[in-house]
């Protein structure tokens, strides 16, 4: 097997990077809101939406969209992951109706969506790792971190300001041809 050049080598140059992790920084100091998804992909927000908003929609300002494993951890435990969505809450639970398709990750998105409410845990870190892992850390021991994957170029997580720049890994520009 031969081996990669140095420009297939750099999937993820510096510039990407350090472009995510300046917008990333806008994360600091906000509190984790609650967290939801769209079919298979997770998302996290980030304080509510501000009260001069021209819309009376709940959703936060700002929000990470998870298209790769990913998990949510308290003290060293994971409390929510992308893998819950595997599992339906009646078979783990043994509770609920014998027809529904809510999942364990609904039903743990629930319980930490209550508990964000309750403790508030403000943004105190946000990194992007050379191959794309991104970890928010958070106050009172809570972790947000995703994985990417794939060698492709299917994107893995969005950094979005509701109605303004969305940040993406990977880049959606392609990489220059050497």
């Amino acid at each position: 097997m031969q081996g990669l050049s140095p420009s297939e080598a750099t999937l993820f140059p510096d510039p990407h990077r350090l472009r995510l992790e300046e917008r990333l920084r806008t994360l600091l100091g906000l509190h984790a809101v609650g967290v939801g998804r769209a079919l298979n992909m997770g998302i996290v927000d980030f304080d509510p939406a501000p009260p001069h908003a021209l819309t009376d929609d709940w959703r936060s300002a700002f929000a990470l969209h998870l298209q790769c494993p990913f998990r949510i951890t308290y003290e060293s435990r994971v409390i929510l992951g992308s893998g819950d969505l595997a599992w339906l809450e009646k078979d783990v639970r043994h509770a609920g109706e014998t027809d529904s398709e809510r999942t364990m990750y609904d039903y743990m998105a629930d319980r930490v969506d209550a508990t964000f409410a309750e403790l508030r845990p403000t943004v105190t870190a946000a990194r992007v790792s050379p191959f794309g892992d991104l970890r928010v850390e958070l106050e009172q021991e809570f972790m947000v971190e995703a994985f990417p994957v794939s060698s492709g170029r299917a994107e893995a997580w969005r950094f979005l300001h509701r109605n303004a720049e969305h940040v993406v890994f990977p880049p959606e520009e392609p990489l220059e041809e050497r």
